[in-house]
C-alpha cells in the first residue's frame, strides 16, 4: 500500500500530513461540531433537519457543512426540496486515524 496524505479504505480516514491532521482536529474541537458528525453517522439529513435537532442556526450548519465537505468528511447531494433544493449531507468517514509519529506500522 502506498504511502500518502490519507489513505481511504472503507470508509476510513488516515492522516499522516500535520497540516491535514491540524485541519480536522480543528474541524472536530467543537461539541456542536462533533454532533453534526454523529448525526450523519446514522442517516443522510439535510442542512435544515441537522439545525433543528441540534438547535443551532442554518448558517452555522452549512458553514460547518461545507469545512467537512473540503475535507473530505461529508458527501453533499442537492435534491428537490419544498421550496427550492436541498443540501442533502451524508458522513463519508467513519473512522479517522491521526499518526503522531512517522514510520509506525499502519494495522
Amino acid at each position: 500500500m502506498e504511502t500518502s496524505e490519507r489513505l481511504m479504505i472503507s470508509n476510513e480516514l488516515i492522516l499522516e500530513e500535520e497540516d491535514k491532521a491540524f485541519k480536522i482536529i480543528q474541524a472536530l474541537s467543537s461539541e456542536t461540531s462533533f454532533r453534526i458528525l454523529k448525526l450523519l453517522a446514522n442517516e443522510s439529513l439535510d442542512v435544515s433537519t441537522i439545525a433543528k435537532r441540534l438547535g443551532v442556526s442554518e448558517p452555522y450548519v452549512s458553514e460547518e457543512i461545507k469545512t467537512f465537505e473540503k475535507l473530505d468528511l461529508i458527501k453533499v447531494t442537492y435534491v428537490p426540496g419544498k421550496r427550492g433544493i436541498k443540501k442533502v449531507c451524508e458522513l463519508k468517514m467513519y473512522k479517522i486515524i491521526i499518526y503522531l509519529k512517522k514510520d509506525i506500522e499502519k494495522v
